[in-house]
């Protein structure tokens, strides 16, 4: 039987929301330090705390409160992170994992280590060495910071001369220059990893992206079911090779019907947000499951098919009053409006993974407007 009765979780955002309404139907406590007064979390949790997640003092008012910390955001400083834990404190996942998952350069390194395919990568820290790596490409490239980077953010897609050497004047510190790929399709999976090292994996979903974003997803993946099953299989690999305890989503690229790791995140992640109305035990569930050291929970579908797509932006006038009917769920996650910003997404499900992606689409469509 677990000892752990109260969670902190280090950041505020619709993924903390999500995680405390999971908590909650454990019976387990949740505190949590948010980065803004605005922040999600406050709806459901009125006294959380307004703090930096890279600062010693505020994590160890969090840690002092809780049995056990984790994390919605890789905004933090896993050096700060182990201090902590070399006091007693508990994290999970700890320093080690997180150490990788907000750090591209080491992503690369640790798949090099296990021998897995990735794009050709060349590090660099200046601007020079950037446009020699990428010639060395036949300009063929993509640039990606090593840290900060989400949501299309820290990506540069325009390797021109000029567009490089205006992006490196903005300080982006070190930077991976990797080979473009030919990509055929993108896959995500999801996988959970309990306190005592059993892994469960869900099954993996088709990715869209646009400008970098993910725009929708949807399950079954209609793969290959061999490229399915690797793809397990590498996440509950790379899982075990940083000691995660708790969600870890991995996403490939598939170049040539072959398997191509991309970047993980040690957390739950907007890819499997369908989870919620697809499996029987949400990601989210499952995440809470192995922090708190409680047994896992099903990774079994419940529904043939769904799809998620993601509100963006802003809402229309009758978004908060829309209906879909029993087919579609919707999540507000209460944040202010924005250009690119994520502020809900819907899930579908239906027969086919066909038919979900269209209905998602379409009410995420009937709800969102450009701001």
């Amino acid at each position: 039987m677990s000892s752990i009765r109260c969670v902190g979780i280090v950041g505020g955002g619709q993924l903390a929301v999500m995680m405390t309404e999971a908590a909650h139907r454990l019976g387990l406590q949740v505190e949590a330090l948010a980065r803004c007064p605005d922040d999600p979390i406050f709806r459901i949790l009125p006294n959380a705390r307004v703090g930096d997640a890279r600062c010693e003092e505020d994590l160890q008012w969090l840690a002092d409160r809780t049995d056990v910390l984790t994390f919605d955001h890789e905004l933090i400083d896993h050096r700060v992170l182990a201090r902590l834990e070399a006091d007693g404190v508990v994290s999970r996942p700890g320093s080690c994992a997180l150490s990788v998952a907000v750090n591209k350069q080491l992503q690369a390194d640790l798949f090099t280590a296990l021998g897995l395919r990735q794009p050709d990568t060349i590090v660099v820290s200046d601007v020079n060495a950037a446009l020699t790596a990428i010639r060395a490409f036949d300009d063929a490239a993509v640039l990606k910071t090593a840290t900060g980077g989400y949501d299309g953010r820290g990506v540069l897609l325009d390797v021109s001369e000029s567009v490089v050497r205006q992006w490196f004047r903005s300080e982006v510190g070190t930077v991976l220059v990797q080979r473009r790929e030919a990509i055929a399709d993108e896959l995500a999976v999801q996988v959970v990893r309990g306190a005592d090292g059993i892994v469960a994996g869900y099954a993996p979903v088709r990715t869209v992206q646009s400008d970098g974003m993910c725009s929708y997803v949807s399950v079954p993946g209609e793969f290959d079911d061999s490229l399915e099953r690797t793809a397990i299989t590498i996440a509950s690999q790379i899982a075990t090779a940083i000691d995660v305890v708790g969600l870890l989503t991995v996403e490939f690229f598939v170049v040539d019907g072959e398997l191509m790791v991309n970047e993980l995140a040690a957390r739950p992640h907007n890819s499997g947000h369908l989870t919620i109305e697809a499996t029987r035990t949400s990601q989210f569930e499952n995440h809470m499951r192995a922090v708190a050291g409680l047994p896992l929970g099903s990774t079994a579908m419940v529904v043939p098919a769904a799809a998620m797509a993601n509100v963006i932006g802003g809402l229309t006038p009758a978004a908060r009053g829309a209906l879909f009917g029993d087919e579609v769920a919707v999540h507000l996650y209460g944040k202010r409006s924005r250009p690119g910003r994520k502020i809900g997404h819907v899930t579908a499900v239906a027969d086919s993974p066909q038919e979900a992606i269209v209905r998602a689409v379409r009410a995420a469509n009937e709800l969102q407007t450009t701001v």
